[in-house]
């Protein structure tokens, strides 16, 4: 299976804006940012980035404006090291995705244990 030029570009994003997050920023996170996926837009122009963080509203806006009065120096920095002829407009996106599986692992657990009270019951 080949990847095609997008992909290799979905994963060096988040490759390289987590070195940059992690220790090149003059200040870092306020809590631990992990990004899980990119998706360029086929003319290249948008990166939408995904991301995760551990806590509630307060953690993820936190992190968000974080990630947004930085976007200049990521993007600068990215563009660099890439060496790319237009580097694309970063999105930072909260992934939901973390939570969808801990409320379906709930549910499913919630269901074990209905069903083994059934049985023993």
């Amino acid at each position: 299976m080949q990847f095609s030029r997008v992909d290799r570009l979905q994963s060096q994003i988040i490759k390289e804006l987590a070195s940059i997050v992690a220790g090149e920023l003059k200040d870092s996170p306020p809590y631990l940012i992990t990004f899980t996926r990119s998706e360029i837009s086929k003319d290249l122009r948008y990166a939408k980035v995904y991301f995760s963080v551990l806590g509630g509203e307060e953690e993820i806006d936190a992190c968000r404006g974080f990630l947004k009065r930085h976007a200049g120096i990521i993007k600068k920095i990215i563009g660099n090291r890439m060496r790319l002829r237009h580097m694309p407009e970063l999105r930072y996106v909260f992934d939901k995705t973390g939570d969808s599986v801990s409320r379906i692992g709930e549910i499913l657990s919630r269901l074990k244990d209905e069903s083994d009270e059934e049985k023993t019951g």
